[in-house]
C-alpha cells in the first residue's frame, strides 16, 4: 500500500482507519429525499397536496422572498427521528440546515 502523509505529519497506510491510516476517519452518510407524509410543507404552513395547480400552495417562504424566516415542520422531524431509531441510527440532538432559497416561483 502507498504511504501517504497525515496532517500531523506520521505517516500511514491508505486504505484503514485509525492511526495506520495517516490519522483520517472514513466517514460515510447517505442523503436521502422522501416525500413528506405531513399536513404541510417542511419550512411552512402551505398544505403538502400532491396534485394541485402549480404556484397554488405558495407563500413567502416558499418563494424565497427576502426576510421571510423558515419554521421547521415539527411533525416531519418526529417522523425522521422515528425512521431512523427503527433503523438503529444515531440521533444528533442538533441539526443545522443551510437551506437555498430562490426567488422564484416553482414552475
Amino acid at each position: 500500500m502507498k504511504e501517504v502523509p497525515s496532517p500531523s505529519g506520521a505517516r500511514g497506510a491508505r486504505g484503514g482507519s485509525g492511526p495506520d491510516a495517516g490519522g483520517y476517519e472514513p466517514v460515510i452518510a447517505f442523503e436521502v429525499h422522501v416525500e413528506l407524509a405531513t399536513r404541510t410543507k417542511a419550512f411552512c404552513s402551505c398544505p403538502a397536496a400532491f396534485g394541485a395547480e402549480p404556484n397554488t400552495h405558495v407563500c413567502p417562504v416558499c418563494l424565497g422572498h427576502p426576510g421571510v424566516l423558515p419554521v421547521l415542520n415539527r411533525r416531519a422531524v418526529e417522523l425522521a427521528v422515528r425512521a431512523a431509531l427503527a433503523l438503529n441510527c444515531e440521533v444528533h440532538l442538533e441539526s443545522v440546515f443551510a437551506r437555498k432559497n430562490y426567488f422564484y416561483p416553482d414552475l
